[in-house]
């Protein structure tokens, strides 16, 4: 059974308890503190990049890479028995929703109402995501 996805926003991730076998995907600005987690999460991947779509001339901006791709990727297949995958980055509307609509893609999982829901979507994390794992898959 696929794990739930859940999307939030960086305040409602530092207020949520996890139960069971749950799993925190943190993304924050890259020079931004670290999210405040509960200690109950199984395992947190930690990333820091900027919500921009395409490469920035400002140097305090970092683009979504293939390294941080690679680094969901192997999170989500070390963590293939979670019974819920938390993601969240600061509003829990662009960043967050992108890397979980970018890992339903990949999985086959269900996206019912996911799109609807989060219009303002990254979509260049989410392309680069389902980029990354593909080229990952067909050299299998």
């Amino acid at each position: 059974m696929a794990p739930r996805i859940v999307i939030l926003s960086m305040a409602r991730a530092e207020s949520y308890q996890p139960h069971g076998t749950e799993v925190c995907i943190s993304i924050t600005d890259p020079k931004a503190p670290p999210a405040r987690l509960s200690p109950a999460f199984r395992a947190v991947l930690r990333l820091g990049f900027t919500d921009i779509a395409e490469p920035s001339p400002l140097a305090w901006h970092v683009l979504f890479t293939a390294e941080h791709a690679r680094a969901i990727l192997d999170f989500i297949a070390d963590w293939g028995n979670a019974d819920r995958i938390v993601i969240h980055c600061m509003a829990g509307l662009s960043r967050s929703p992108a890397v979980g609509m970018g890992i339903c893609d990949l999985q086959g999982w269900s996206l019912v109402g996911r799109e609807a829901e989060y219009p303002l979507c990254n979509t260049w994390v989410r392309s680069e995501l389902v980029r990354i794992g593909r080229e990952r898959k067909d050299k299998k």
